[in-house]
């Protein structure tokens, strides 16, 4: 059973800083992703921070439901990131932000949520062809 635990949270504040000064970001629409990637560490994993701006939805109900949608397609399909993380020791931290004001579907999040890891995955894969 794939759980969604605290120590996969991104919540230090040093870490969270550090993601936005020296981390790369792209747009998945109707998400926009900012992710940070630390080779050979000795405590590989994934770590995720998940944002619904004010500026979008006004409403805390519906900014806390597209945080819970997001949280939920991310537990969903997390297992091949983390593999990912595990074999090639790295210490990935993660950062996904709604940008619209509609409050997107869970199919669509979760479709979303899949190309994402999936493009971080190819990125990584792209970056270790160049490097050998």
């Amino acid at each position: 059973m794939a759980k969604f635990t605290k120590q996969e949270r991104l919540c230090s504040k040093v870490e969270i800083d550090e993601l936005f000064s020296k981390g790369k970001s792209f747009l998945v629409y109707p998400f926009s992703v900012r992710y940070a990637i630390k080779e050979n560490c000795d405590n590989p994993q994934v770590k995720i921070l998940v944002s619904a701006p004010k500026k979008y939805n006004k409403l805390s109900v519906n900014r806390n439901r597209v945080k819970r949608i997001i949280r939920e397609s991310y537990r969903k399909n997390k297992e091949t990131i983390i593999s990912l993380a595990e074999e090639s020791n790295l210490d990935i931290s993660l950062f996904i932000s709604l940008i619209i004001k509609d409050i997107p579907s869970f199919e669509l999040a979760d479709s979303k949520i899949q190309k994402i890891l999936s493009k971080i995955i190819d990125i990584y894969s792209s970056k270790d062809e160049i490097n050998n």
